[in-house]
C-alpha cells in the first residue's frame, strides 16, 4: 500500500512551490510559520474571545493542550511532504481509490469551505469595526484581496509568503499588545492549565477551540509547502518513481542529511506553534479581563475595549483580526488548490475557487446570522473533520515504506493516536451533551 501511494502520479502545484524563498532561515521554517496563520484566524478569534468571556481562564488549558497538539501533528504533516515529495491529499488520493477517496476528497472540500467561511467573515467583521463598511461587502473586499495578492509578481516573482508572514507580525504583536495593558490574574492563569470539568457551553467552546486551534487544512497546506525541503530541490517524478522501486523514499537524500532535515523541522515547528499558541492564549486571557459578559461576541469585545481600554486598544483588536482574515484568506487559497489537485489531479481556477467560497459566506451573512455565531459554529465543524485528516496522515507517517529511517517511533505514533482519540472524545462528548 505504501508503495502504491508513492508511485502514484505527482502533480505539480500551482503557487505552492514559491514558498520558502525570502527569508535567511531554515527553508522549514518558512512553511511552518505560514501554516501558523491557520492557527491564528478569525475562527481562533470568535472561538477564543467567546470562552475567555463567558468562562475567564477556565478553558486556558484546552487550547494549551490544543497548541501541543498542533505541534505534533503539524511535524507529521510537514515531515510527510518533506520525505516523499508529495502532499497528504496526494497520497489519500493513491492509497484510497474509489469510494475511499471520493469521500476523502469530500470531507477535505468541507474542510476548506468551513474554513473559508471564518476566514471571510472574520475579515468581514473588522471592515465593518474599521470602516463601517457592510459585512456582505466586507466579505467581497476580502476575497478580492486574495486575488489580487495571489496574482501580483514584483519582477517576474510572488511575493505571496512575504505578504503572509508581514500579516503574521501584524497579528502577533496586536495581541500581545492587548495581554500587555490588561490586568491579568498571573496565579489563576497558572492555575487554568491544569485541565478542568467542561459545563453547559464550556463543551462547546472546547470543541470550538480545537477546531479552531487544531486546523485539519493546515496539514494538506504544510505537507505541500515543504516537498523538497530535505534538499534545497523541488520533488521530481524520478525521485518517487525510485522511491516506489526500492520499497522507500528513495536514495538521491543520504539519511544523514534527511536526520538533519527532520530535527530542522521538529524545530521549525515548535518555533511556529510557540508562537501561534501563545497568541490563542492571549485571546482568552485578555478577554476574560472584559466587564462580564461583554465579549461574548467580537463586536461586544470591541464595544468593551471601547468603553473601557480606549479606542486605540479597540482599533488594534481590528487591525490584528483583519490581518488575520486577509493572511489565512491567502493561506486558504492554496489549500484549495492542493486539495483539489491532489484529490482531483487538476488544477482550478483561483477565481472560480475564490468565487465559491465566498458563496457560503455571503448566504450566511445575508440571512443575518450572528457572525461570531458563525465563528465559532464552523470552528466545531471543523473538529468534526479532524479525525478525516489525522488518521490518514498517521497511517502515512509510520509506514517506513513512505517514510524511511524518518518514519515515526512508536511512542510519535502513540501521542499522535491518543491526540486524534481525545479529539474525537470531545466531539462525542458534545454530541451527548446536546451541545
Amino acid at each position: 500500500m505504501g508503495d502504491r501511494a508513492a508511485g502514484a502520479p505527482a502533480t505539480s502545484p500551482t503557487g505552492i512551490h514559491r514558498l520558502g524563498g525570502t527569508a535567511r532561515a531554515p527553508r522549514t521554517l518558512v512553511p511552518a510559520l505560514l501554516a501558523a496563520i491557520a492557527y491564528v484566524d478569525p475562527g481562533n478569534f470568535g472561538v477564543n474571545i467567546s470562552s475567555g468571556s463567558e468562562h475567564g481562564y477556565a478553558l486556558v488549558w484546552v487550547v494549551v493542550f490544543a497548541s501541543l497538539s498542533a505541534m505534533v501533528i503539524q511535524y507529521l504533516a510537514a515531515k510527510l511532504g518533506m520525505v516523499t515529495g508529495r502532499s497528504l491529499a496526494e497520497h489519500s488520493a493513491a492509497r484510497y481509490p474509489g469510494v475511499g477517496r471520493v469521500l476523502l476528497w469530500a470531507q477535505a472540500e468541507v474542510v476548506v469551505v468551513m474554513t473559508d467561511l471564518a476566514e471571510i467573515v472574520g475579515g468581514a467583521i473588522a471592515l465593518r469595526l474599521l470602516f463601517g463598511v457592510p459585512l456582505v461587502v466586507g466579505a467581497v473586499v476580502v476575497t478580492a484581496f486574495s486575488l489580487v495578492v495571489l496574482a501580483l509578481t514584483v519582477r517576474g516573482r510572488s511575493h505571496f509568503d512575504s505578504v503572509v508572514l508581514v500579516l503574521l507580525v501584524v497579528i502577533v504583536a496586536s495581541l500581545v499588545w492587548q495581554v500587555g495593558v490588561a490586568d491579568v490574574d498571573s496565579v489563576a492563569l497558572l492555575r487554568s492549565v491544569v485541565p478542568g470539568p467542561l459545563e453547559g457551553s464550556a463543551a462547546l467552546l472546547a470543541v470550538g477551540i480545537v477546531g479552531a486551534t487544531v486546523m485539519p487544512h493546515a496539514l494538506h497546506f504544510h505537507s505541500a509547502a515543504t516537498r523538497g525541503t530535505d534538499t534545497g530541490r523541488e520533488p521530481q517524478d524520478a525521485r518517487l518513481d525510485t522511491a516506489a522501486d526500492a520499497g522507500g523514499p528513495g536514495p538521491r537524500v543520504g539519511q544523514a542529511e534527511r536526520l538533519r532535515a527532520g530535527r530542522q523541522t521538529v524545530r521549525s515547528v515548535v518555533v511556529a506553534m510557540t508562537v501561534a499558541g501563545a497568541a490563542n492564549v492571549s485571546l482568552v486571557v485578555f478577554s476574560a479581563g472584559l466587564p462580564g459578559g461583554s465579549g461574548a461576541s467580537i463586536d461586544s469585545a470591541y464595544a468593551a475595549l471601547q468603553a473601557n481600554a480606549g479606542q486605540v486598544a479597540a482599533t488594534v483588536l481590528a487591525v490584528a483580526l483583519l490581518a488575520s482574515g486577509l493572511a489565512s484568506t491567502l493561506v486558504g487559497v492554496q489549500t484549495g488548490d492542493v486539495v483539489m489537485e491532489g484529490f482531483g489531479r487538476r488544477p482550478i481556477s483561483p477565481l472560480v475557487r475564490r468565487g465559491l467560497a465566498v458563496v457560503p459566506a455571503l448566504a450566511i451573512l445575508g440571512l443575518g446570522v450572528a457572525p461570531t455565531t458563525a465563528l465559532v459554529w464552523s470552528q466545531v465543524v471543523l473538529s468534526f473533520a479532524l479525525p478525516g485528516t489525522l488518521v490518514p496522515l498517521l497511517l502515512f507517517t509510520r509506514d517506513p515504506r513512505l517514510m524511511g529511517a524518518l518514519a515515526n517511533r512508536r511512542p510519535t505514533t502513540a501521542v499522535a493516536a491518543v491526540i486524534t482519540a481525545v479529539i474525537v472524545g470531545l466531539c462525542a462528548y458534545l454530541v451527548v451533551s446536546g451541545g
